[in-house]
């Protein structure tokens, strides 16, 4: 065997162990490191896990790298005799296995409680799923300033009943401006109009009041979330996985998801091929961006304006700045994309640099916007990567899956990050219920889960990267101001739910010829995503390739099998 990290990679014909290092993470994963590539798949966006139906695969053990600031307890673990056994122990320890079998419901163990993470645990739990959701810190992250919900996502969160509340406390979102340096206006649309166009609003807002919405609705449905819960190793099986918790407890399940953020670790590690890597690299931009209480800006009549529930964006050369009020007008975020080639930022959240650092950027543009950034004290500054989605979603037993930004990270200007992560979350529960919500199912959920998801993730990315060449080539190269319109707009009418209702069984077939979906099963998958009361119909001028017009036309009969 060879070295992974410049860590021994140990065998047997049971079980792989592999051990690496990593570095400090701002959602519980570890160091940031290049996902595994199949070299016979490097050009295919069709999923390429391992998880195929009818092979098997030995169980393997994978111990995840130590993390320098909490080192774990110096344990070596064994495997178990099978992946039945109860028990395994370690030098001095026995670990015992939490089987959470309290009902005949699916099992899951969600690791992360970003987006990603408390999106699948809330479509889980309203299949009826017992979930449980691991989290390394000691609560939900109240790192981070602004996120945009598009109204893909925030037609999800209405029907999961916390888009009300998630609205109410977003920054009412008016309208969407364009301007130029010196604050001239170019574009402008009117954001409020989003619910009448697409079905849903615009929900911008601030990033932790949002997660903890989230982090209440999954309590709510009964979600059991374990803090202070690290992964330190999974137990890579078909038939029952597992994860090693740092106590040594390890918890049993039927299907694994992994939420653990940008740094993932784990999504490497649990590759099943190893090719040559994803490309993941650095932009050679990078993102100074800082919230705070906006009683300061509201005093100051230069930028209290700034307030006025508009989303703002400053375009210049290689360059744009953004202001986004939150909560109602409490608190304000800003952020500032720049050409940055020598890489001056990090990935590291707790990389804070002095204003003045900021504004040396925005030198001599618009006052109102210089105003109130100079009224931040500090500003976080972030790498911007270039990445494409991971390889491989699932891992090789095909039971432990990576979704969110653990595979599929995007570019600020994406303006989607957090709307795929809902999407990602809502898709899987669906794919799993309607594969018959059952563990002998888990492996052909995940597959046509990745097959739904990877071409919507691909097409964000690439809006993302064209939005910014847009945005900054538009000084230098002037276009019609309709051009600078937001190019997420275009996602916004796409219901990922109805989507995965309508297209599971085909694409399923593609797996496996036979399946097919019982009209009962599907009966009850509406009933539990909410889609049975709703009468959606086409929106006038509102371009939808079909999809709504198709959703309304087989609403009432979904399937003629049964």
């Amino acid at each position: 065997m060879g070295f992974f990290s410049g860590a021994k990679v140990h065998s047997t014909t049971t079980s792989r162990v592999v051990h690496s290092h990593r570095s400090p993470s701002a959602e519980g994963g570890g160091g940031l490191l290049t996902p595994s590539r199949s070299p016979s798949s490097s050009n295919s966006t069709s999923p390429t896990s391992s998880a195929t139906l009818g092979g098997r695969c030995s169980p393997r053990l994978i111990k995840l790298p130590v993390d320098p600031l909490t080192p774990p307890p110096d344990r070596t673990f064994h495997l178990p005799t099978s992946s039945s056994d109860s028990y395994f122990t370690s030098d001095s320890t026995t670990f015992a296995f939490s089987h959470l079998r309290t009902s005949d419901h699916l099992r899951a163990v969600v690791i992360g409680t970003g987006f990603a993470g408390l999106s699948a645990a809330i479509a889980l739990s309203r299949q009826s799923y017992s979930v449980t959701l691991l989290e390394r810190s000691t609560g939900l992250s109240k790192h981070g300033d602004s996120i945009t919900f598009g109204s893909n996502a925030a037609r999800i969160l209405d029907r999961w009943g916390v888009g009300r509340e998630m609205w109410e406390r977003s920054s009412g979102s008016a309208g969407w401006e364009i301007l130029d340096q010196m604050g001239g206006r170019v574009w402008r649309e009117d954001v409020a109009g989003f619910r009448a166009i697409y079905g849903a609003p615009l929900l911008q807002g601030s990033r932790p009041q949002f997660l903890g919405s989230l982090g209440v609705e999954a309590r709510m449905l009964g979600v059991d979330i374990r803090y202070e819960s690290e992964v330190v190793g999974y137990w890579d099986a078909e038939e029952e996985p597992a994860v090693v918790l740092r106590g040594g407890e390890v918890v049993k399940s039927d299907v694994i998801i992994i939420a653990d953020g940008v740094h993932s670790t784990a999504r490497e590690l649990l590759a099943a091929h190893r090719g040559p890597p994803t490309p993941t690299q650095k932009s050679g931009y990078s993102i100074y961006r800082g919230a705070m209480k906006s009683n300061s800006v509201k005093a100051d009549p230069v930028c209290a304006h700034l307030l006025d529930g508009n989303i703002r964006t400053w375009l210049g050369d290689d360059v744009h700045a953004a202001i986004y009020p939150l909560d109602r007008g409490r608190q304000i975020a800003f952020t500032i994309t720049h050409r940055d080639p020598h890489s001056t930022s990090s990935l590291n959240y707790r990389d804070r640099k002095p204003i003045r650092d900021v504004l040396h950027i925005i030198k001599n543009w618009d006052p109102a916007l210089v105003k109130a950034v100079g009224m931040f004290g500090t500003a976080l500054h972030w790498d911007i990567m270039d990445e494409t989605p991971a390889a491989e979603w699932i891992s090789e037993g095909g039971k432990i899956v990576c979704v969110g930004d653990a595979v599929h990270a995007l570019q600020p200007t994406s303006f989607q990050g957090g709307s795929q992560a809902i999407e990602d979350g809502a898709t899987l529960a669906i794919c799993l219920a309607l594969a018959g919500g059952a563990p002998s199912s888990v492996g052909l959920a995940l597959e046509v889960y990745e097959m739904m998801r990877r071409p919507r993730v691909v097409e964000a990315q690439k809006l993302g990267h064209e939005q910014q060449l847009l945005w900054h080539s538009y000084t230098r190269s002037p276009t019609s101001p309709s051009s600078l319109r937001p190019l997420a707009f275009s996602l916004y009418s796409h219901d990922a739910e109805a989507y995965a209702l309508l297209h599971f069984e085909r694409l399923a077939r593609e797996v496996d010829p036979g399946f097919r979906v019982g009209r009962g099963v599907m009966e009850g998958v509406l009933r539990n995503v909410g889609l049975e009361r709703e009468e959606p119909s086409p929106k006038p001028g509102v371009s939808t390739d079909g999809k709504q017009e198709e959703w309304v036309r087989t609403h009432a009969h979904f399937w003629t099998t049964t």
